[in-house]
């Protein structure tokens, strides 16, 4: 391995367990990876840093994330963003340390039941990239990436609960994520009201009363809820599954047929593939991107094919 390698650890993933989950493999990762840099990320003003001069080095480069799904998000939209860079020169990687770990589904290579992706031996691999253009609570213009997935609705709330937990929540994210998650679905579902919105892709638009949206570069959404839908991570498509007018029975019946990969089409269940959607509303909902939750009244979400270069897993 030639390039120079620097693996970036986020230490306070998976509710502050990161750390611990590094420490366990650190070793086996480096015989893997000789040479390379550990970068531990304590504060966002130095790991910004220097991430820039890293992303704008002349040098071939991997940079490997160390971290839940957020982390590798995080180094995607810092790559993404960066502006006149040869995004070519940059070889991402990645270590789960965190809770779900969508990025990495399906688990090829594990060390000590971490999933890794840092196979240096290539060729490397292209993954493309979801782009988002929103408008924000400021009715600012903004723009997010996302590798993994995105959603609105049933989906991004539980995000946002997952992401702002009462006492309950964080007690079970500490101790059992599984149970966190599928705690998180059935409450925000049981809570859930269906929001007024217009949706337009493939050049068709529609109103609707939409119960739940999911955008998928991986079929993954959350823990073991999953979609048996042909999308490919480098195929300049995006899975989009629309659940609309659904009773909050009908929303828990869809979740517990996700965990068996079942996504059935009907009268209000719709999926297919696009390299384009749209979303409106008068009121401001939440939409989320790789775990990461935001709200907004209007979002744009086009596919930049092959977008980044990955390690093999």
């Amino acid at each position: 391995m030639n390039q120079p390698t620097y693996i970036i650890v986020n230490p306070n993933c998976h509710q502050g367990r990161g750390w611990k989950r590094w420490l366990s493999i650190k070793s086996d990762v480096l015989k893997q990876l000789p040479g390379a840099k550990e970068v531990v990320t304590k504060n966002m003003d130095d790991l910004n840093e220097q991430l820039d001069s890293l992303f704008h080095s002349r040098e071939e480069t991997i940079v490997v994330s160390a971290g839940g799904d957020g982390s590798i998000h995080y180094l995607a939209n810092k790559l993404l963003g960066s502006g006149p860079v040869d995004k070519s020169k940059i070889t991402l990687g990645a270590i789960g340390l965190g809770s779900s770990n969508d990025f990495h589904k399906p688990f090829r290579s594990l060390i000590k039941n971490i999933p890794v992706r840092i196979d240096t031996a290539g060729p490397f691999l292209s993954h493309d990239a979801g782009r988002a253009l929103y408008i924000d609570e400021n009715n600012n213009q903004q723009e997010k990436f996302f590798v993994v997935n995105a959603s609105f609705g049933a989906t991004a709330e539980g995000n946002w609960n997952f992401n702002n937990p009462g006492r309950i929540l964080k007690w079970l994210k500490k101790n059992t994520t599984s149970v966190a998650i599928h705690y998180t679905a059935i409450s925000t579902i049981l809570s859930y009201k269906n929001k007024f919105c217009s949706v337009r892709f493939d050049n068709e638009e529609r109103n609707v009363q939409m119960s739940n949206i999911n955008l998928l570069k991986i079929p993954y959404v959350s823990g073991s809820l999953h979609y048996q839908q042909s999308i490919f991570p480098d195929d300049g498509r995006l899975g989009l599954n629309i659940c609309h007018n659904m009773s909050k029975r009908e929303l828990l019946q869809t979740l517990f047929d996700l965990e068996k990969g079942n996504f059935a089409t009907n009268g209000n269940k719709l999926s297919l593939l696009t390299d384009q959607f749209h979303l409106a509303s008068k009121t401001p909902i939440v939409f989320e991107c790789d775990g990461e939750t935001i709200k907004t009244s209007e979002v744009q979400i086009s596919v930049i094919p092959k977008a980044i270069k990955l390690l093999n897993n």
